[in-house]
């Protein structure tokens, strides 16, 4: 009861100085989200940029603080914010910026959008930080309505550079989109960048959630940045619903500005999008910490700081060229197993000849790396180089790299892959290419097998 009270103070706060029953008044205006909202954040929020020129008036639609009583979707506890997004709402901030006035160069169309952000001379978003919001979008959220984007939330400076971090709905899927290549050097010049585009090599987007797995469900979605202008002390991670499924390393901070923190709906129509398009959106949840994980109390959202910061992701995002990654091993096989090595021939058009055991040791696979227990003599496959194999588990497949020694010198380096699926025998099994002898016309391959042993 206390938190659904200031709630409708809260609301009744912005509401107060409405001209009619269809605007409201947010003009230079610093506004709190209820605490059955928000946590953690201590700075007031501020609206963006749909205001009319002459009364200053911002349309009551644009953002509600809506009940579950009422039928609207809501997280946890008894209120979320909705967020609804109309064609022709764009208008004038009160720094003078005016999204109307300001037209694509390819499209001629203006943007249009319903957003908030932290109203702060001095960014939060410093050192590390971690914060979470849910995002419910329902099912008629109109997809295919031609927009060159629908963005979602983003991380942005408060100038001109190119946005570092945001999340937009594309190809239907909800995709995450990465700029902060077009914060190097080489695209500065006199503080003012230029040509930057998300699909420069040095940036970045992947797609998050699928399509088919976005629409008409909460989705709930953590952060954990590293702020900084340095490449080698920068990250970002993110997970969905529990799992892990971004990590970036590199820079995070925009030169010489402010980061803030902005949710909504901020979109970009073009000439074949129709005169009439809605969108609307619910938050839940936003919380934010500078004191680590613990503090987002996420275990009332169903998660474990713990189990979030243990996971691991095959593939880190980074800007070429810019620093080096080691990938990085999923923990998901560990355990101990019997490891049997295999000679494997094979036709020219890979259709198995003969395959032939070679030796069989037990070993343990722990935090995604490999240590020998017992270790068999082989005339083989060589016993010193065998030790020294690498093991990477990608979470769709695994690979064991080495340099073998076989039954030859100067023995090149195999990489032997499999799918981290066991087979219908419970093992799991992998091949790797040795070597190709044209003059036989055959393929050699060096296979294993993995044999759980707990």
């Amino acid at each position: 009861m206390i938190k659904k009270f200031l709630g409708i103070v809260v609301l009744g706060l912005l509401w107060c100085s409405f001209s009619n029953a269809e605007e409201m008044n947010l003009w230079k205006k610093a506004f709190k989200l209820p605490a059955d909202i928000m946590q953690g954040y201590k700075n007031s929020w501020g609206f963006c940029c749909n205001f009319d020129p002459e009364t200053k008036l911002t349309p009551d639609y644009a953002f509600k603080f809506v009940n579950k009583s009422d039928g609207h979707p809501v997280r946890l506890g008894e209120q979320s914010v909705r967020f609804e997004l109309r064609r022709g709402d764009c208008g004038v901030s009160s720094s003078g910026y005016d999204d109307c006035a300001i037209k694509d160069p390819e499209t001629g169309m203006t943007s249009e959008r319903h957003e908030i952000s932290l109203k702060s001379k001095a960014s939060q978003f410093k050192k590390n930080t971690w914060n979470t919001y849910s995002i419910y979008i329902p099912d008629d959220f109109p997809i295919n309505h031609f927009y060159e984007h629908i963005t979602m939330g983003q991380f942005h400076g408060d100038g001109d550079h190119a946005v570092a971090f945001n999340w937009n709905i594309e190809g239907g899927g909800y995709q995450m989109q990465r700029r902060t290549g077009c914060h190097l050097k080489k695209h500065i010049k006199k503080n003012i960048q230029t040509g930057c585009s998300v699909k420069m090599p040095e940036n970045n987007r992947e797609e998050l959630i699928s399509p088919q797995d976005l629409l008409g469900k909460w989705h709930d979605i953590v952060f954990n940045v590293q702020w900084s202008k340095k490449q080698k002390k920068g990250y970002l991670k993110q997970w969905i619903n529990g799992k892990l499924v971004y990590h970036y390393k590199g820079s995070t901070d925009t030169p010489k500005e402010t980061t803030q923190f902005q949710v909504g709906i901020y979109r970009g129509p073009v000439p074949e999008t129709p005169k009439d398009s809605t969108h609307v959106v619910y938050y839940d949840e936003i919380r934010f910490s500078k004191t680590g994980c613990k503090d987002l109390n996420l275990n009332n959202l169903g998660y474990s700081c713990e189990k979030l910061e243990i996971q691991k992701i095959a593939s880190i995002d980074h800007i070429p060229g810019e620093i080096e990654i080691e990938i990085e091993s999923l923990s998901t096989m560990d355990g101990k197993y019997k490891l049997v090595w295999l000679w494997i021939d094979k036709t020219m058009d890979d259709k198995e000849i003969r395959k032939s055991f070679v030796i069989g040791d037990e070993v343990t696979i722990k935090d995604g790396k490999i240590k020998f227990d017992k270790m068999n003599n082989s005339k083989v496959i060589s016993d010193k180089y065998r030790e020294k194999v690498s093991f990477v588990n990608l979470g769709d497949k695994f690979t064991i790299k080495g340099n073998l020694d076989l039954d030859s010198s100067g023995s090149p380096k195999v990489t032997i892959s499999g799918s981290t699926i066991k087979n219908e025998k419970g093992l799991y099994v992998a091949e790797g290419l040795w070597d190709t002898d044209n003059k036989k016309k055959k393929k050699e391959y060096i296979g294993i097998f993995l044999k759980p042993l707990n």
